[in-house]
């Protein structure tokens, strides 16, 4: 549980009442060193009953801070795509070109909407084009704008962003070096719930939003806000000047640890490896952290210079400035720097150099006369420089470990890699260890190194979901549908792992069983759903691929694949009209998908259409010459003379 225990048990937001008057949203900021006492309570707005409210309810009393922090990186976060809202440069010359897919891109107004052209050129003639509106922006406008469309409740990725430090259209972070996803990169809770407001899902899903905020607002730092509203209305509440509000969360009354938990949340950018049964969701301020989930990253010998954008928190407190101002009371965590409520553009380098020389007055820094001057003076610049972070490109942000600044031969150093740890748990479970050096190199980094200590590690244990896991992601599959499972509950994800386990030893029909048993866990995960249908398709079974059709359609309308699929069993049901409609439509969509020139193949074939037939047979051969000989390609044209 969280930090805090005052009552046993969860009340209603009802039948609470506490006397007194209390000041919502306190302000967190404390420019000079500060000092609290853990309180042993509990907040009881952790109460998962207990909703979250909206900024504009908070405002309504607490005008002063919403003026303010509407204006901050956390209040422009993420927005509806608007000219107010874009940070972007526009005009004909900004295009960007993926040189690995052959595609261009170009973002334009038309009629007030945003939108992004795909399109491919051949001899300067326009051969692909495909034209997606952009529905929300994601990024204050400090580093970069990032660009979202939304669809029957789900969020995809644009792929390209604008860097507004070097004033850039580029790819999107993640979409560089072959890694294009185009406009299928579909996102999460665990994306949106640190971008935004906490958004609401369908029940089950981490996929499907049910609703979506406007920036990041009070109670992603407070907490739900519905009891405190129902006391405040009611005339009643604590009297802070005696102790905490339990019915929200003071961040400057936590522990350092919590407080650094609830900045880390979302300013820690790592492996988030949940708990079992949590929801990114679950986590409320003033709760630990490491009960919802641990963050995982790379830990080195040596020089570690690297840094992520997002890794303020796991450098800072790599800082000696925080150890030792922590080591026996708060004393030095991120509000002793940073106002929550007020944009980091308006806090003055002296409120910055006052946190540094509230510890160090008396031993003066010792560089030169020249190099301060030329510093003016603010020990942020040497001792916290800006740099590129390794995820991030074009992008320059301020590195959080706090030292003496580092000779270019010292940065330079090989750092050799000796594993993953938690940074919010010193002491994480074998399991949990495991599962982040899996999903380490399925996620991030295919290193083997990160397979061989899981495999290591595996050995001291018989869990068989995570042999499952590492099994499936090493390609063994042989090894996989030999675990006993029959009496294990499996998840939706690990049901189809052990579904593609049996497929890819040719057991089809267990195969289907598990696939169909995991779309029926969670029909909202696409690939799954994908999967199913093909699996139909192939066994010739059209009423139930018609009825699976129907329900991935209705929540991915633009999805190739499906789109594809479908168009395969109109053919099949001998709607040709309808499936040369949609085979277009999917060519549109996934232009390079071989699985789309097959359908267009085959429908040619149906209609008896020689040129087009030896037209696809020809693309099909030339990239997957696996699929169509030239000998089952002649006697096909043989046939149709």
């Amino acid at each position: 549980m969280a930090s805090q225990v005052l009552i046993t048990r969860w009340l209603s937001p009802k039948t609470i009442t506490y006397t007194g008057i209390a000041i919502f949203l306190i302000s967190l900021v404390a420019y000079s060193s500060c000092s609290t006492t853990e309180h042993k309570e509990t907040y009881l707005n952790h109460n998962p009953d207990v909703k979250y409210v909206g900024i504009e309810t908070c405002a309504s009393c607490h005008e002063d801070k919403h003026s303010t922090f509407i204006h901050t990186g956390m209040g422009l976060s993420f927005n509806s795509a608007t000219l107010e809202k874009s940070s972007a440069v526009f005009s004909t010359q900004h295009k960007v070109y993926d040189r690995n897919s052959d595609m261009y891109y170009y973002p334009y107004w038309s009629k007030n909407k945003l939108f992004i052209k795909e399109f491919r050129l051949s001899n300067q003639d326009t051969i692909h084009q495909l034209d997606v509106q952009i529905n929300y922006i994601v990024g204050s406008g400090q580093h970069t704008n990032s660009h979202l469309f939304s669809e029957q409740g789900y969020l995809y990725q644009a792929p390209i962003t604008f860097y507004v430090q070097e004033q850039k259209w580029d790819l999107a972070p993640g979409f560089e070096n072959g890694n294009n996803a185009r406009f299928s990169r579909i996102l999460n809770s665990e994306c949106v719930s640190c971008h935004n407001s906490m958004p609401q899902l369908t029940a089950g899903s981490d996929y499907k939003f049910t609703q979506i905020g406007k920036g990041i607002d009070c109670e992603r730092c407070h907490g739900p806000g519905e009891l405190h509203v129902e006391e405040r209305k009611l005339g009643k509440g604590a009297d802070v000047k005696k102790g905490i509000d339990p019915t929200i969360v003071n961040p400057r009354k936590l522990t350092w640890e919590r407080q650094i938990d609830l900045c880390q949340r979302c300013h820690l950018q790592g492996l988030n490896v949940l708990k079992e049964g949590k929801k990114f969701t679950d986590f409320k301020p003033g709760m630990v952290l490491s009960d919802v989930f641990e963050i995982y990253l790379p830990q080195y010998e040596g020089e570690n210079a690297s840094f992520d954008m997002a890794n303020h928190s796991q450098r800072f407190q790599m800082s000696e400035c925080f150890v030792q101002s922590n080591s026996k009371t708060l004393s030095f965590t991120c509000i002793s720097c940073h106002n929550p409520h007020i944009s980091v553009k308006q806090t003055g380098k002296e409120v910055y150099n006052a946190a540094c020389k509230n510890c160090h007055q008396t031993k003066k820094c010792t560089e030169k006369d020249a190099a301060l001057l030329a510093a003016k003076n603010n020990c942020a610049s040497c001792h916290m420089p800006a740099n590129s972070s390794v995820d991030i490109p074009h992008v320059s942000v301020h590195d959080h470990y706090i030292r003496k600044p580092k000779s270019k031969k010292d940065v330079q150093n090989m750092q050799k890699l000796i594993g993953l740890y938690a940074v919010n748990n010193s002491a994480p479970a074998l399991e949990t260890q495991i599962q982040a050096y899996l999903e380490y190199w399925e996620k991030f980094d295919k290193n083997p190194f990160y397979l061989t200590k899981a495999s290591e590690l595996l050995a001291k244990t018989k869990n068989p979901k995570l042999w499952l896991k590492y099994y499936y992601l090493t390609e063994n599959y042989a090894k996989a549908i030999q675990l006993k499972l029959e009496n294990v509950e499996l998840t939706a994800w690990e049901n189809f792992m052990l579904g593609e386990a049996f497929g890819k030893q040719n057991q089809k029909s267990i195969s289907k069983f598990h696939i169909k048993k995991a779309f029926e866990q969670d029909g909202t995960q696409v690939v799954i759903g994908i999967q199913l249908l093909k699996y139909y398709l192939r066994d010739g079974e059209l009423a139930n691929a018609q009825k699976i059709s129907n329900l991935l359609l209705a929540d991915f309308p633009r999805n190739g694949s499906i789109v594809n699929m479908t168009a395969q069993l109109n053919i099949m049901q001998g709607n040709l009209s309808q499936g040369k409609q949609r085979m277009e439509l999917a060519l549109k969509l996934n232009p390079d998908d071989v699985d789309v020139w097959l359908t267009h193949f085959n429908y040619f074939v149906k209609v008896r259409d020689k040129q087009k037939v030896i037209y696809w047979s020809k693309r099909i051969q030339a990239k997957r010459p696996s699929l169509l000989s030239a000998k089952q390609v002649a006697q096909i044209v043989d046939n149709m003379t």
